[in-house]
């Protein structure tokens, strides 16, 4: 499995995952292409929809593979984002210099 002609039974878990993700992004058909095509599609649908319609979304042009390439958060991750927006909503009010 490793190159240098190693012990493959002596790689860590981080270098196993490491290569399988390498190993999964070659085979899925490169994240960055998938990516690149995808934005290039939502432009060109947003481009050529009519005024009243839904805007499109990278989410919906993906589909499953979204999840993929941009990973969900969890819910800490929410939680701290959601506390980051709150905070930033507040520091712009006028007169709030200093107090957050």
């Amino acid at each position: 499995m490793l190159a240098h002609g190693g012990n493959p039974d002596a790689m860590s878990e981080d270098d196993f995952n490491a290569v399988m993700v390498a190993i999964n992004d070659g085979f899925i058909g490169n994240k960055v292409i998938l990516n690149t095509l995808g934005l290039l599609t939502t432009g060109v649908f947003n481009y050529i929809r009519s005024g009243n319609s839904k805007a499109y979304v990278l989410k919906e042009i993906l589909g499953l593979s979204y999840d993929y390439i941009y990973r969900p958060m969890t819910d800490e991750q929410k939680a701290e984002e959601a506390n980051q927006r709150l905070l930033m909503f507040m520091q712009m009010s006028p007169g709030s210099e200093g107090k957050f």
